[in-house]
Order: C-alpha cells, then structure tokens, then sequence
C-alpha cells in the first residue's frame, strides 16, 4: 500500500519478472508464491488507478504486465518439470507433405536444434489490456514437429504430445482452486479448431489452416489483437508474429466481410443486457470492432496499422487516414471512460463485470469511485457517450460497405 503512494511508477515487466523468479526460486509449491505476487501488484495497481496516479491505459498495460510475468513464469516451471519427465523437443525433418505454407518462412533452425514453446495472447491480454480479473484468452504454438532427446528417466514423446502436455499443465497450474482461490482463468478456446483440435499446433500447421481456407473471419478478426506472451528466444517470437500476420491476411479483403461483422457484433449484443458496458449497444466492443475491421480491410497492405492495443490502434489508423480526427477522438475518448467504468466496478466486487449499475445504493458507490458528486450525471453521461459511440459504429461500418460494394 505504502509502495502505491510513494512510487513515481509501476514496475515493467523486467522488474516483475525478476520479482517473481527470486520469490518463486526453490520453493517447491508456487501457486501460494503466484497468488500473493498477483495480489499484492493488484494492489499496487489498484490503489494508484483510484486516487488518479495512472490513467486507464497505464493501468491495462500494469496489469496485462503482471499476467504475463505470471504465465511465463508457470511456463518456465511446468516446461522443467516435463523436459525431465519425457526429454526436451527438437526440430524434425520436414516432411514433404507439410512443406511449408506460402508467405511464410518456416523456423530457421537446424534439424535437431530445440523446438520452444510459444503463447499467444489474444483479446484483452493480446491488446495490454485486461481489467481487474480479466480472463486471459491464449493459444499454444511451437516451432515445429520433432521428436524430444530422452529424458533422465530415458522417454522420448512426439512433439506434439509435449507441448499438448505442457499446455494443460499450465492452464491446470493457473485454474485451479485451492486454499489461496485461483490465479487466473485461463482460456484456449480461441484456438483453431476450437475444443475438437489438438490443444498446441506448430506454426506450420497454424499458418496452414488459415491458407488452407479452414479458418474463419471471426478467427481472423480475433488475431488482430494477438501477440506473442511467451517464447524460448526471440527469434521464435518473431516467427510467431510473422505466422500471424501470414494468417490474418491470408486473403483479400471481401465486400461481404462488413455484413458478416455486423452481424457478428448483433449476435454479441443480443446476448447481453442493454446496460452491459462490453457488449451493449455503443459499448467498448463497438470501437474494438471498428478498429480490426479496418484493420482487416486495410493492414495488407499498411503494415503500421496492425496494433493490437486499442487505443494505440486508434491513433495508428487516424494517421493513416482511415479514422478522420473526430472519430478517433470521440472513440478513444468513449473507450477510456467506459474501460475506467469497467474497472471500478470490478473494484467494487460487483457480480455483473460488465453491467451499469441501476440500483441506487451501488451507482452512488460507482459514482463516487469516479468523483462525481451527482450519480445521475454519470448515469447521463454513460448514455450520452455510448449512444455517440453507436452512431459512430453505424456510420463507419456503413461507409465500409459502400467502399467495397
């Protein structure tokens, strides 16, 4: 608490990352040492976020930074524990019938070199932005296929077994219940092929669904907030990233692209109530969406735009000259406002995450977190914001439509 106060600033993600392995350095049961590393950084964060220290993007990218140390640090732990278990993996031959996908250059290493892990991640956590509690939305890649040196104990496993392995061990180190509650929810739906694929691909094989015409638009579109959250080596993350952008422009943009996200975004609003501040009409899903399907449309061939943060895509496609000035100022504008929102009701412990408060005793709580001495003044506000903000949707995506009809 007292380092909330007294702190010029947050620590990066060196900082954490070294924090954590000193913690974590010998100890036989992390999950303690994990749990109240996340929560005594949230405090951190949490403190600094209420008496106005840090604005909302500093707040994301602290808190997104704290996950990461996390997850990387279960990574590294589970990846020891398994390389002894079943050896570590190495890059096979290529066989013919998987050569690689055009676009793409498949990983530079040698045949017998290691092959790493790599963790992709999408959504909140793609953009450096979740919120207090915020799922975290991953996919697991590796290099490529091989085989693993035998281990101490002499097993040797196909690569793909490995790292499907570690990824369980992972999502089981960060979901579980125990006494000290869960770290995280961690969640991989997002990968191709959903629950009925392998749990881990290699890049090849990733690159190759999308080219392939397997993967679909709402794939596609959810890549666009993907980046790389952990990898052995740089160098792998770099062919990571160099796959996606393989991926999520595989194709031209088509004029039946608009409809479909449009109706992608109904579906999403159907299922949430109308105060639902994510998904409701002029909610922050709106600006997401603006943001990728320009970014579909238009990151072939302008590769500056391809930011998976928001706001920073916000201002990557206003100097474009794909959002006029208006636009991406009332957007980031609503974004920051309805994301800080956000952020004090998950404060607040409330049960609905992404729900306005209409109960009287918890809008004046709300109110006051944000330092409005009227709660219907914020009350006002939020829908005069959001229903700029569903104008703005509407009148973009329908000049997108016209642009491409």
């Amino acid at each position: 608490l007292l380092d909330s106060l007294i702190l010029e600033k947050l620590p990066d993600l060196k900082r954490l990352e070294a924090s954590l392995a000193e913690l974590a350095r010998g100890a036989e049961n992390l999950e303690p040492i994990l749990l109240s590393f996340k929560n005594a950084q949230h405090l951190r964060v949490g403190v600094r976020d209420i008496i106005g220290k840090d604005d909302i993007k500093e707040t994301h990218a602290a808190l997104s930074d704290i996950a990461e140390a996390c997850l990387k640090e279960i990574a590294e732990v589970e990846t020891a524990k398994l390389v002894e278990k079943l050896g570590q993996p190495t890059i096979g031959p290529l066989p013919e019938a998987d050569a690689p996908p055009p676009a793409w250059q498949p990983p530079a290493a040698e045949v017998g070199s290691r092959s790493d892990l790599i963790i992709l991640g999408l959504g909140k956590l793609g953009g450096r932005e979740p919120n207090y509690h915020s799922d975290l939305d991953i996919v697991f890649l590796y290099e490529a296929e091989g085989a693993t040196q035998p281990g101490r104990r002499g097993t040797s496993t196909s690569n793909s077994h490995f790292f499907s392995e570690l990824g369980q061990r992972i999502i089981k180190a960060a979901n579980q219940f125990g006494p000290h509650g869960r770290l995280y929810e961690v969640d991989p739906r997002l990968r191709p092929t959903g629950k009925s694929g392998p749990l881990a691909m290699p890049l090849a094989s990733f690159v190759r669904y999308f080219q392939n015409g397997d993967g679909q638009l709402w794939e596609r579109l959810a890549l666009c907030k993907s980046r790389v959250i952990v990898a052995g080596v740089p160098e792998a993350a770099s062919r990571a990233m160099a796959a996606v952008t393989a991926s999520v422009y595989c194709r031209p943009w088509r004029s039946q692209d608009v409809a479909e996200l449009l109706e992608m975004r109904q579906r999403l609003k159907e299922s949430a109530s109308p105060s639902n501040m994510k998904r409701g009409a002029g909610g922050t899903m709106d600006a997401e969406f603006i943001v990728q399907m320009l970014q579909l449309k238009h990151g072939q061939e302008l590769p500056q735009i391809r930011e998976p943060g928001t706001l920073s895509a916000i201002e990557k496609l206003a100097a474009a000259g794909l959002l006029d000035a208006a636009d991406a100022k009332a957007l980031a504008a609503s974004y920051r406002f309805q994301r800080s929102i956000e952020a004090r009701i998950r404060l607040m412990d409330a049960a609905g995450r992404h729900e306005f408060p209409d109960e009287p005793r918890e809008l004046a709580k709300l109110a006051y977190l944000l330092g409005y001495d009227q709660p219907q003044q914020l009350a006002q506000e939020v829908d005069d914001v959001r229903c700029d903000t569903r104008e703005r949707f509407e009148r973009i995506f329908a000049r997108a439509a016209q642009s491409t009809s």
